[in-house]
């Protein structure tokens, strides 16, 4: 008499088969309900955490900007000063270092550049009409285009046309530039193809005024030192 390994009729087998798959269906149904929670869970705090972070950083943006355009307002205030210091131009061709002068107003501008002696190399005024310079040997020559003037005199293509605002780290609207940590100009791309370096300001002076300065034009370079500030509007 032969013996069956399997109890169950082919019925009851076919019927714990089927409840078994539904079992494990709905077993694996409930673990990806769970695992898509658990993602809805994540992005939805990550969402969370995003926001919170965009919006820290709307509340907080206003202030360098605005502290730059209390720093921008008090330099567009300074209308009259006299800057001295030291200046040195180098080229390939070219190569020179001097004392500097030099005195804003809103009628005109001066240039003095003397050498160690204090003997004056060079001196510029510039004002509505143009510019005028008289050399070291006393000639005196014109031109209504103060740069074109000085690059035919010293070599040396000097902004000093634009030397004015730059010198005290205040951008033309024409200007672009980037601001350092402390809401000052660092950087300034002239629309004359200069890029401007801040390196240092002054603690000394009321608005913050720069004290080292480095132009560069291609292969031109201008360095320049200023030792004294004075602010003529106090």
């Amino acid at each position: 008499m032969s013996s069956d390994p399997n109890p169950w009729s082919a019925d009851e087998t076919h019927a714990r088969l089927t409840k078994t798959k539904r079992i494990f269906g709905l077993m694996f149904s409930s673990l990806r309900v769970s695992v898509l929670l658990r993602v809805s869970v994540l992005l939805r705090v990550s969402v969370l955490a995003l926001l919170l972070a965009l919006l820290a950083g709307c509340a907080t943006a206003p202030a360098p900007t605005t502290e730059w355009q209390s720093h921008r307002d008090a330099l567009a205030s300074v209308d009259s000063y006299t800057a001295r210091g030291k200046v040195a131009f180098i080229a390939p061709s070219t190569r020179f270092s001097a004392n500097l002068y030099w005195r804003h107003s809103p009628a005109q501008s001066q240039l003095r550049l003397t050498n160690f002696l204090g003997t004056t190399l060079l001196s510029l005024t510039m004002n509505a009409q143009g510019a005028t310079v008289i050399d070291d040997q006393g000639k005196t020559y014109q031109d209504p285009n103060p740069a074109r003037l000085m690059a035919y005199l010293t070599g040396a293509p000097l902004p000093v046309d634009a030397l004015a605002p730059w010198l005290i780290g205040l951008p033309r609207a024409q200007d672009t530039f980037l601001l350092g940590p402390d809401n000052r100009v660092a950087t300034l791309k002239g629309a004359q193809g200069w890029d401007i370096d801040y390196q240092d300001y002054s603690a000394d002076t009321q608005p913050a005024l720069p004290t080292r300065i480095t132009l560069t034009k291609g292969q031109q370079t201008i360095k320049l030192m200023i030792s004294d500030w004075t602010l003529d509007n106090d």
